[in-house]
């Protein structure tokens, strides 16, 4: 069976795969992800989401298929071509 190659976000200033880190905001406990790109140039892309969710939240996650609503944000950092 052949694999399928997995899809990774692209930056929109030069096409390359964008890097990511996922954490919780020292400040908040909020788990955030930011996105980077790691390209060639001097191109810049950046951006953070905030999930709206904390630990508690995964905590909360016992049943397979219940599904928790919650309000994402995304920040951009920085972008420059």
């Amino acid at each position: 069976m052949e694999e399928e190659e997995e899809e990774k976000p692209v930056c929109p200033e030069c096409g390359g795969w964008l890097s990511c880190e996922r954490f919780c905001d020292k400040n908040t406990g909020e788990i955030k992800i930011e996105f980077w790109c790691d390209g060639a140039g001097s191109d810049e892309f950046d951006f953070i989401i905030s999930t709206g969710l904390w630990d508690k939240d995964l905590k909360r996650l016992k049943e397979i298929g219940r599904t928790i609503k919650k309000e994402m944000r995304v920040t951009l950092l920085a972008r420059k071509k």
